[in-house]
């Protein structure tokens, strides 16, 4: 899949990607075949269940919340939606769904009322 649905913007966390169009649970949002293997974790890398971690520019600009509206699916190699996902909405998953531990970790902003505040 191409990301000609999505849109990288910037926002209160920098750079973020936003739909295009509607998107329903279980639809790819994002197809990461091409990545790149990075020898540690930085603050644009995926942590892969075999311990490594991996690099997709696109992967990268995903913004996190407590209340994602995608998930990381490794078996896919891809981004999938786990609600709907309207024009407009921002794109977004749990990085602490992928880190054992984040390499910058930050103030959370994403205003859900299950907010963790603090992602590590």
């Amino acid at each position: 899949m191409s990301t000609a649905h999505l849109l990288l913007r910037k926002d209160l966390t920098g750079e973020a990607l936003y739909a295009t169009r509607a998107y329903w649970p279980e639809d790819e949002v994002l197809r990461f075949d091409r990545l790149v293997w990075r020898p540690v974790r930085d603050r644009y890398t995926v942590q892969h269940p075999s311990g490594g971690h991996i690099f997709h520019p696109t992967l990268a600009k995903v913004s996190h919340a407590c209340e994602p509206n995608c998930r990381v699916s490794f078996r896919e190699r891809a981004l999938v939606a786990v609600t709907p996902i309207l024009p407009g909405e921002a794109i977004t998953f749990d990085y602490q769904s992928t880190e054992s531990r984040l390499s910058h970790p930050f103030q959370c902003l994403c205003g859900s009322p299950r907010c963790r505040g603090w992602i590590a």
